[in-house]
């Protein structure tokens, strides 16, 4: 990013400074689109039959929607921010109950409330992480105005205790559920113990970073079942090559990490190779649709210069994103060629916005992955977006002029100009 094409705004106030620890509370949580999980189904069908509602929904909230985990009663899943009642219990830090939309103002003209069959009755209880920051809602729902009793009160909190709970030994578990690898956290630990080894002893110790290119389109195109699928499929793949020694780690939607012990850099890159062809060779039938897959991979080695697990890590994410920028659907390798630590991105979940029109337009998106040569991130639709905009995030005084490399119906990437 050239120093003509980025330029600072102003540093956030207190309110954007709160929304940006926010964010990063609901990150730590790695929940934002994942399968349904049965305590938070099971927690929102007590809801629903409990208090004799509609609809009880378990949403997250990232900074351009409310995100439904459990969803019982509402066809969608996911809600644009500005058309949301649960943002205003995000905002205040408390329970917000609404007899009647259709004779609240703040609520009237919504959406929601003016459909045919649109809600009247809410009440929405905070989720609360242990440092404070309100990551998402319980709600319950009706059609029809109701009154709601100190008791109901009680109760869909005792419920939202439930589910602040289910979160907590959710984050202390050390393998993911959907694929049967390792957590980030048993990543990081695991990993930080091999680091002190290796460093110790001078052992030979590699890592793999790897990602599917263009993910979110099949769960854009063929729903997260389908998403799901691929995910314990490629997760399959890689178990039948590891050793019994390696940790496999899914650390984020699509991303997952191979620590290597006793392998050295030209080994490393040979399993990535391998990978990288079993990969390519799955097949899957969707909608009577065979789809593929492919994956970009980056791969680093300890050394004197390393230090820690941190930094392995963020070398081979270095690499696995030259990998991508050079066409995917193949490895790179760090310290060969111009890999450099501006290519690795971190993962981030920040607010932004995509300007353009001179300012003129602009539509609120969460950033996903950030570093100093791009972006990417998520937006309810894409289709309005032009190729070359401006992304602004207040919280780190960035204004960069961009260009998109790739788009889904939901997800931009693009490298700043």
């Amino acid at each position: 990013m050239s120093l003509s094409s980025a330029r600072t705004v102003e540093g956030g106030n207190s309110d954007q400074r709160w929304e940006a620890h926010r964010l990063e509370a609901v990150a730590a949580l790695d929940i934002l689109d994942t399968s349904p999980e049965k305590p938070f189904d099971r927690i929102a069908r007590l809801v629903k039959a409990a208090l004799d509602v509609d609809t009880a929904l378990i949403s997250f909230i990232d900074a351009h929607r409310q995100w439904h985990k459990a969803n019982v009663g509402m066809d969608d899943q996911q809600i644009p921010l500005q058309e949301t009642l649960c943002r205003h219990v995000v905002k205040y830090g408390g329970p917000l109950i609404v007899q009647d939309a259709r004779q609240d103002p703040r609520f009237a003209k919504s959406r929601l409330v003016t459909a045919e069959h649109g809600l009247r009755f809410y009440a929405g209880i905070p989720l609360k992480t242990r440092d404070g920051f309100v990551v998402g809602t319980l709600c319950a729902i009706d059609r029809e105005p109701r009154q709601f009793p100190a008791r109901d009160l009680d109760l869909l909190q005792d419920f939202a205790d439930l589910v602040v709970d289910q979160l907590e030994l959710r984050e202390r578990a050390m393998t993911d559920e959907l694929t049967g690898a390792l957590s980030r956290r048993a990543l990081y630990e695991e990993g930080g113990r091999l680091a002190a080894l290796t460093s110790r002893h001078r052992h030979n110790l590699t890592a793999i970073a790897f990602d599917l290119d263009h993910f979110k389109s099949i769960n854009d195109t063929y729903g997260h079942a389908a998403g799901d699928e691929v995910l314990r499929r490629v997760a399959k793949t890689v178990k039948l090559l590891v050793r019994k020694s390696d940790i496999f780690a899914r650390v984020g939607g699509e991303e997952f990490t191979i620590l290597l012990p006793e392998t050295d850099r030209q080994g490393a890159a040979e399993a990535a190779e391998k990978l990288r062809k079993d990969i390519s060779a799955l097949r899957f039938e969707f909608d009577g649709t065979t789809v593929g897959v492919t994956a970009s991979l980056g791969v680093a080695a300890f050394d004197a210069s390393t230090g820690d697990i941190e930094t392995l890590l963020t070398r081979a994410d270095a690499a696995l994103y030259k990998a991508k920028n050079d066409g995917r659907n193949r490895y790179a390798v760090w310290g060969t060629g111009d890999i450099s630590v501006r290519s690795a991105r971190r993962r981030v979940l920040k607010a932004g916005k995509v300007s353009f029109n001179n300012g003129g337009s602009s539509i609120d998106c969460t950033v996903r992955t950030l570093g100093q040569e791009g972006a990417g991130m998520d937006l309810i639709s894409t289709a309005d977006v032009p190729d070359e905009f401006r992304l602004i995030i207040r919280s780190d005084g960035l204004d960069a002029s961009c260009r998109v490399t790739s788009r889904t119906r939901t997800h931009i990437e693009v490298e700043f100009r």
